[in-house]
């Protein structure tokens, strides 16, 4: 059976009781991982669909991690079934705050705000009946926060220093645990705010940091919150990063160790000691949330061992399985003890993705997007979290003799503004040799007649395919019809469009396209799915909800000609996976792979919204992928 692309090799058992998943859960949401905490829900919501708790999670990892609208939808669902206590309600009423934050019609903008503060002050008011101060102080300080948004400077005020005194009684009557003392620490700094008592409030975000811990989530929901109320109120955010600080992220590189017998020395095993106390101190300087990386025989294991003993995440990136990657990139010397010390990293990390069960039989391409997914998703992750993104090099200096080697992805970082923290090896004593021409694999003695042997080259490409839905409903005489106005429609939009493909093949209602970027792809996509849905199909004699599902999806695949045709031919299991997304796509939507987003995020493209669906099963079979919702950044402000 074809391997899913990014499967977590490092999945643990199904967690036998549903406290343990709600538990794991709110931990990953603590920690800042709200795409890991969703998945982590789906999975148990298969054994406990009707549990209140796991779903109230869903919906609030979904909200932390863009897809506010799926939110809304899901706590709504939730609400109307009864379950109508705080913690879904306040939820519900942070999805309408951020859609009303997020609209930029003001109807919808106030609709949503009003409908916020309703669920938050009726929440505040249950609470203070009650007597239950943290429900209190958590409604409250919410409904403080809207009030302002809509102009109800009185009401904000009012509720505010309320909340002051709940927070202090909070404070005064909880445990001495930093975790229970963090919230009511915070909400004081947000009601200060809220009130004009900015020193007051400077003080408070300080405190409630030092009881964070590694609660980044937690404290990046804060410095939101905090961030959007200071720009409300006309104050420079500035000493927030100072007083509530995230450290950043990392993403590392870095040569192996010199192999037996290497004529250049790049990294010799007696390096192994100096190189890897040079990246402890550059870690410790830097604190980091968490480190994206491969792990191979020297710079990568070094940096991973560095990163576990500060207590740092640790999210391991193979190219392929872990045994062929061992064989191929771990297991190169009889000493130093490479392979035990990879399987202990593997076994201690929070997150291990394999882009490919096989190494592909030829090329650097698989290296090449091994880094640019690594890249990737170190980039989301501290995009999510709003902090920065650092990269780590244990490089020689040269510049790339390749495409998956250490010096091209350092370069990549220092042309995407990523700050460079460079850990020179060997000998910087002239260039490498020259890049080496693409890899060709020769079919043998198989030509197309004409004497013509296929070559084929191993190349990086984004694919998109694309179904027309109700073409299997069109009735004999509607078929001409469909090829004249829905194709016809296509046709002028691609001699139009900016965004030009290298490559089209059609199979009567299905198109299949390969792009050289994920921009260019993502653009053509989202104007082609608008197009179709403004279309009057009914008018030109056709079903009036003929529509059109597209999917995404970035990979190496094996480019030559076709021998039976010959005609270009873009092929490989990223190709068949690629055909896999479009089915499960809802009409008029665009979804793509976890790789198109991150090699999206690595190239640089931040014209996209990528809101997260989660971990789906594909058609015919094909395994299980995490999948994003497409949309540009006009279409992500709810209009």
């Amino acid at each position: 059976m074809p391997a899913p692309e990014l499967v977590t090799a490092s999945t643990r058992e199904m967690m036998p009781q549903v406290s343990a998943a709600t538990a794991s859960a709110e931990e990953l949401l603590r920690s800042g991982e709200p795409l890991l905490a969703y998945d982590t829900v789906q999975q148990a919501l298969e054994n406990w669909p009707g549990d209140c708790r796991l779903r109230q999670l869903s919906g609030l990892a979904l909200a932390r991690s863009g897809a506010v609208r799926r939110a809304n939808e899901e706590l709504q669902a939730l609400r109307e079934e009864g379950c109508i206590d705080g913690e879904t309600l306040g939820i519900l009423a942070r999805t309408h705050k951020n859609l009303g934050l997020a609209a930029t019609r003001k109807s919808v903008k106030k609709k949503h705000l009003a409908a916020a503060f309703e669920i938050y002050s009726a929440g505040y008011r249950e609470s203070v009946r009650r007597d239950a101060v943290a429900d209190g102080y958590y409604t409250g300080i919410n409904a403080a926060t809207v009030a302002l948004l809509l102009g109800d400077i009185e009401s904000a005020h009012k509720i505010a220093a309320e909340v002051e005194e709940l927070c202090k009684r909070a404070i005064q009557e909880g445990s001495q645990q930093p975790g229970d003392a963090y919230w009511p620490q915070a909400t004081l700094a947000e009601a200060a705010l809220i009130l004009g008592e900015w020193q007051k409030a400077q003080e408070c975000y300080r405190a409630a940091a030092l009881l964070a811990g590694r609660r980044y989530g937690d404290i990046s929901s804060t410095r939101h919150q905090a961030k959007l109320l200071l720009q409300y109120l006309g104050h420079s955010n500035e000493w927030l990063d100072e007083a509530m600080h995230l450290p950043p992220v990392v993403v590392y590189t870095g040569h192996l160790i010199d192999v037996p017998g290497r004529v250049e020395s790049r990294f010799s095993p007696e390096l192994e000691d100096t190189v890897k106390a040079d990246i402890a101190e550059r870690l410790e300087r830097l604190g980091p949330v968490a480190a994206y990386g491969s792990a191979a025989c020297g710079a990568d294991i070094l940096c991973l061992e560095c990163m576990q003993e500060l207590g740092g995440e640790l999210h391991i990136i193979l190219p392929f399985a872990a045994d062929n990657f061992r064989a191929q990139s771990v297991d190169l010397r009889p000493d130093g003890r490479w392979g035990e010390r990879f399987e202990k990293l593997l076994a201690n990390a929070k997150e291990v993705l394999v882009i490919s069960q096989r190494p592909p039989p030829l090329g650097e391409s698989i290296f090449q997007y091994s880094n640019l997914i690594m890249t990737g998703l170190a980039k989301l992750r501290a995009q999510m979290l709003d902090t920065s993104l650092h990269g780590i090099a244990v490089w020689d200096g040269k510049p790339a003799a390749g495409e998956g080697g250490t010096g091209a992805i350092a370069s990549l970082w220092k042309q995407s503004g990523i700050p460079l923290e460079h850990v020179m090896v060997g000998q910087n004593t002239g260039s490498s040799k020259p890049t080496p021409p693409p890899i060709l694999h020769r079919l043998p003695d198989r030509s197309s007649g004409t004497g013509n042997t296929w070559a084929f080259e191993y190349k990086i490409e984004t694919m998109l395919f694309a179904d027309a839905v109700g073409y299997s409903r069109l009735t004999e005489d509607q078929i001409p019809l469909f090829f004249d106005c829905y194709a016809g429609v296509i046709a002028k939009y691609n001699k139009s469009s900016p965004y030009k493909a290298v490559h089209i093949e059609t199979a009567g209602d299905g198109m299949y396209m390969v792009f050289d970027d994920p921009g260019t792809a993502a653009h053509y996509a989202l104007g082609l799915s608008e197009l179709i849905n403004k279309q009057d199909w009914a008018s030109k004699g056709l079903p009036a909800d003929l529509n059109v599902r597209i999917g995404l999806h970035c990979g190496p695949v094996f480019v030559g000609r076709d021998p039976i045709t010959d005609q270009p031919l873009y092929t490989g299991n990223h190709t068949s996976r690629t055909a896999r997304i479009e089915p499960i796509t809802p009409p008029g939507l665009v979804y793509a792979s976890s790789a198109f987003a991150a090699v999206a995020a690595a190239r640089g493209i931040d014209s996209l919204d990528f809101s997260y669906i989660g971990r789906t099963k594909l058609a015919k079979d094909y395994g299980v992928l995490p999948l994003y919702h497409v949309k540009n950044e006009e279409m992500s402000s709810i209009q």
